[in-house]
């Protein structure tokens, strides 16, 4: 069985399977803004998809948790461009600043 974890106290969303983690996102929170600076996967898994779905899983956390993302992370800015279901977790600073979505 799958399991998604909050480390809060680590400011990190983890994706693992008992022991196996499979990707990790860190993050820090100031009030209703999410900014996420780190996203990776163990080396004998990248490039199988694991970085994207452990995305997907972090976004949906910041959705249900009602806050606004501001992506520091490369892979995670580069995420958000191909993924438009995320626009609206992004601030319009944010998406501005990396050019992500169609905004002015």
């Amino acid at each position: 069985m799958n399991q998604r974890e909050n480390e809060s106290s680590i400011e990190r969303y983890e994706w693992r399977n008992e022991d196996q983690l499979f990707g990790f996102v860190e993050y820090y929170v100031f009030g209703e803004i999410c900014m996420i600076t780190h996203t990776e996967v163990p080396p004998a898994l990248a490039g199988q998809g694991y970085g994207s779905k452990v995305a997907a899983q972090a976004m949906e956390y910041v959705r249900n948790q009602g806050r606004q993302v501001v992506p520091i992370c490369g892979f995670m800015v580069n995420y958000l461009r191909k993924h438009p279901q995320y626009l609206d977790l992004l601030t319009p600073e944010s998406r501005r600043i990396f050019n992500i979505g169609n905004i002015e």
